[in-house]
């Protein structure tokens, strides 16, 4: 019984550390959940602030966008703003050389080699204004090129970011999706694991009820051992005084003995109270072997109490395990119908998430719609400023001058336009991309929550049956158990009466054996004092006889009382073995019963620990009883939240069907927005028409710009031929001039050889006829030397006319801007040419194509006083003028007047 006490309360050890290792691991789950909850929201805060910090990155992109944008239009309306000037300033410049060309027309006939000087000088202040043109034209467009260059960088650099950033965010919502699949897989493990084992802490529950029960009926069978273990104290305490009894006996054999010896006369009496006494110990033998009889049964009635006893403590502990199981069990369901509560509001909050979301994708729907709505704004301004264009291309492509710089400022602005349709294109893939993810997203949401909804009235319906089914199952547990009980119950009645009936049984045949004894005792003692008289008259007898008897018949009764006495003494070595047997039978006895003493009393105090735990088992289970009641009620409140539950999910279905009200909305946003796509392909196909055709007018500006090239080439070699020309103009002047003064110089000779001729004729008149003969033929030398300057003057005025001619031609192309007319080898250009008109222009208002300067509405307001010389000259210097010529340009020393022909 000590060691089933021992394995007994090590058993409750290991339950008692099972459920705090149990408390243990659901502390260390809940801290987990716990953990794994402040993860994940600290995650989805961090997701949450990361969105917030792209769509911060993503405004202030679009911020820079716009910056770079309105940097872009104001440095495309600088430099429009500087190639007007620019052009107004060519304007002005064209239109002061068409003044000095008019001027240097007007002083050529005064005079042509100071007009030559200026016009060399004009020409030259043209080449580098031409050529400050072209180099800050250069500059203009190597900086546009550079900012456009830049420009493009970022805006790359800014894309990739972007790109990295959208890249990054979809990886990290990936990696949080599998996260959150995973803790969703493990939480549905742990709740498979905490049902099995709800169900064997059912069952463990139920045999820790049965446990109790047989404890119950063991605890009665012991305190019924423990009542008859007490009467047999009882008994073995009368057993102690019979005992004394014997040695008292013995004391008086002893003396009997003496009697005996002294007595030698009764020893007949003796035989026979011998042969009485023989008896008796035969009888008392036998009683003892019937006691060690009753004892061993005693024994192992106490053996069977002891086995039912461990029996009992083993259903205890089974029935304890069971009962912790049970706990824990309930404990079990309790948190999961907390979970599945929890769950439900999780579910509540999802949805109510789900359905902000929808709100917000509504928004971004109406942000979108809107956005597109603006990008078809954009697309119809850009188509018609594609139409500008393309008539500005027109009006360009009519107007003639600088049309070089005007076309390369259309292409660019063209292709700066094309950048922004491609930046659009792109812009609407975007959107498109972005609507179809939000599409999906939208789609998946509501799948989700459709599915999460679902999955949600399942799991609860099922929650729910398995909940009824395990309360009906601890019902009928509760049954078994209750049955089981009273059937041992009645088990232990049965048995407590039957050991009770034969405990009585033993003790009554126990208390008989020592009546008897104690009245054969009596009996023995009565004839000890019986034979004590006998001895004491024998001795008087014997007294008496002696006197009267005679020596011979005192040696016969000597022998016979020797013999007696060798008898007696042989029969009293019978009775002292007998008796020592008998003592130690009783020593024995003694032991065992001290040691049955000392096993009642340990079982005493197991049996009162017992008692304790069976109180203490006894409250556990009121507490459990309490706790069922709870349970019961608690389960009654989780049934009306289970119906409130239904209330609620009849609303969420009601929400469902407003949200199928949502995704029929969603659809005809959808339809909207695939109108809007074909409505936006058809632009793109539009604008790519547009887009092919501008182009097209690209491609035929340009090969209007090479034309233009070659013929700026042609203009430039023509501009060389011309200064070639107007070098040798310089030359013909030179040579008019020269030819002129030698025109004078003939005509001086003319009349004066004129005037000699009249004299010779007077001198030849009034001379005598012998000098005819010569006269004739010095006057005919005359007249032929006269035909020949005649003939030189009229080859010099034809030069001179010609090269006038020239002169002309070469001032009205520098006006019109085109060189063709001089040249007079290509029969083509000179028709071409002669077809082409020449351009208005207004000398007052330095404008082109809008009248003449005859025409100008200011030229009745201005005065009738002369212009301004325009020679520039200091007023303090002295202009050489030749005074044989008559001409301003050279002194009279440097004259070729000695020139002859």
């Amino acid at each position: 019984p000590a060691g089933d006490v021992d394995m007994s309360l090590s058993l409750l050890q290991e339950i008692s550390s099972l459920q705090e290792k149990l408390e243990a691991t659901h502390t260390d789950h809940q801290r987990e959940i716990t953990s794994l909850k402040e993860h994940f929201g600290a995650q989805e805060e961090t997701h949450q602030k990361e969105i917030k910090a792209l769509q911060v990155s993503t405004e202030k992109l679009s911020k820079e966008n716009e910056s770079l944008k309105s940097k872009l239009d104001h440095a495309n309306k600088e430099n429009s703003d500087v190639i007007a000037l620019w052009k107004c300033k060519l304007e002005t410049a064209i239109a002061s050389h068409q003044q000095a060309m008019e001027e240097l027309k007007v002083s050529f006939s005064k005079g042509v080699g100071t007009e030559t000087a200026e016009f060399a000088e004009l020409k030259t202040q043209i080449e580098k204004m031409r050529l400050d043109y072209q180099h800050e034209i250069e500059n203009l467009q190597n900086k546009q090129d550079s900012e456009r260059s830049a420009h493009a960088k970022e805006l790359e650099a800014l894309r990739a970011k972007l790109m990295k950033v959208i890249k990054e965010k979809e990886n990290s919502l990936e990696a949080v999706k599998s996260k959150l699949d995973k803790a969703e897989d493990q939480h549905l493990v742990e709740m498979e694991d905490t049902l099995n084992k709800l169900q064997e802490a059912e069952i463990k529950v139920k045999e820790l009820e049965a446990l109790q029960a047989k404890c119950r009926e063991q605890a009665r069978v012991l305190d019924n051992v423990t009542s008859q273990l007490k009467a047999a104290e009882e008994k073995l305490v009368d057993l102690d005084a019979l005992r004394k009894a014997s040695s008292e006996g013995k004391s008086e054999t002893e003396t009997l003995r003496q009697q005996l010896e002294a007595a030698e006369n009764q020893i007949k009496t003796l035989e026979i109270e011998k042969s009485a006494e023989s008896d008796k110990a035969s009888s008392v033998t036998r009683e003892l072997q019937g006691k060690e009889l009753m004892l061993n049964n005693l024994q192992e009635n106490l053996s069977e109490v002891s086995q039912v006893k461990e029996a009992l403590e083993k259903e205890l502990q089974i029935l304890k395990e069971k009962f912790a199981d049970a706990s824990e069990e309930a404990v079990s369901v309790q948190r999961s119908m907390q979970e599945t509560v929890n769950k439900l509001r999780q579910k509540e909050e999802q949805f109510n998430a789900l359905s902000s979301e929808l709100e917000k994708l509504r928004e971004n729907l109406t942000d979108m719609e809107a956005k597109f709505r603006e990008r078809d704004e954009k697309e119809e301004q850009l188509i018609k400023a594609e139409e500008k264009l393309e008539n500005d291309i027109a009006e360009i492509m009519k107007m003639s001058g600088d049309n070089s710089s005007q076309l390369t400022k259309m292409n660019d602005e063209l292709r700066l336009k094309e950048r922004n349709v491609e930046e659009l294109q792109l812009q609407l893939t975007k959107a498109n991309e972005n609507a179809s993810i939000l599409q999906k997203s939208i789609g998946e949401a509501t799948l989700k929550a459709e599915q999460s909804q679902q999955e949600a009235a399942k799991k609860h319906e099922e929650e729910k049956k398995e909940l009824l089914r395990k309360l009906s199952d601890l019902e009928k547990k509760m049954e078994m158990s209750h049955n089981q009980c009273q059937d041992l119950k009645a088990r232990y009645e049965e048995a407590s009466s039957e050991t009770k009936a034969k405990h009585e049984e033993v003790l009554q045949n126990l208390q008989k054996m020592l009546s008897d004894t104690e009245e054969r005792l009596k009996a023995a003692k009565k004839e000890n004092s019986d034979l004590l008289q006998e001895m004491v008259e024998l001795k008087k007898q014997a007294d008496k006889a002696k006197a009267a008897q005679t020596a011979e018949d005192a040696m016969q009764i000597m022998e016979q009382m020797t013999k007696e006495k060798t008898e007696t003494l042989a029969s009293l070595e019978d009775t002292k073995q007998t008796n020592e047997k008998l003592q130690n039978e009783l020593d024995t006895l003694k032991e065992n019963n001290l040691k049955n003493v000392e096993e009642l009393n340990k079982s005493k105090e197991l049996l009162t620990v017992e008692n304790q735990k069976m109180e203490e088992f006894r409250k556990e289970i009121e507490t459990l009883k309490q706790a069922a009641a709870q349970k019961s009620q608690q389960l009654s409140a989780l049934q009306e939240e289970n119906v409130k539950l239904a209330e609620e999910l009849g609303r969420s279905r009601d929400e469902v069907t407003s949200h199928q009200k949502l995704e029929e909305e969603r659809s005809a946003l959808n339809n909207q927005l695939l109108e809007m796509k074909k409505r936006e392909s058809k632009l793109i196909k539009d604008t790519d028409e547009e887009k092919a055709s501008l182009q097209k007018s690209i491609s035929i500006t340009s090969a209007l710009l090479t034309e233009k090239d070659a013929e700026l080439e042609k203009l430039r070699n023509e501009v060389t031929v011309l200064r070639g020309e107007n070098a040798s103009a310089k030359s013909l002047h030179s040579v008019v001039q020269s030819l002129e003064s030698d025109k004078v110089k003939l005509e001086l000779k003319v009349k004066n050889l004129e005037l000699q001729l009249k004299e010779n004729k007077r001198q030849l008149s009034s001379s005598s006829g012998n000098t005819d003969t010569q006269a004739d033929e010095d006057e005919r030398a005359q007249e032929s030397q006269i035909d020949f300057l005649n003939s030189v003057i009229v080859d010099l005025q034809r030069k001179n006319q010609d090269l006038k001619m020239k002169v002309e031609m070469m001032s009205e192309a520098a006006l019109n801007g085109n060189g063709d007319d001089f040249n007079n080898y290509d029969s083509d250009d000179q028709e071409k040419q002669s077809k082409k008109k020449p351009r208005l222009f207004c000398d007052i208002c330095d404008c082109f194509d809008l009248h003449d300067t005859e025409d100008c509405p200011t030229q009745a307001q201005m005065s009738d006083d002369p212009p301004h010389s325009t020679h520039h000259g200091s007023r303090s210097e002295e202009r050489p003028y030749c005074e044989i010529c008559e001409m301003f340009g050279h002194w009279a020393t440097n004259c070729n007047d000695d020139e002859t022909f």
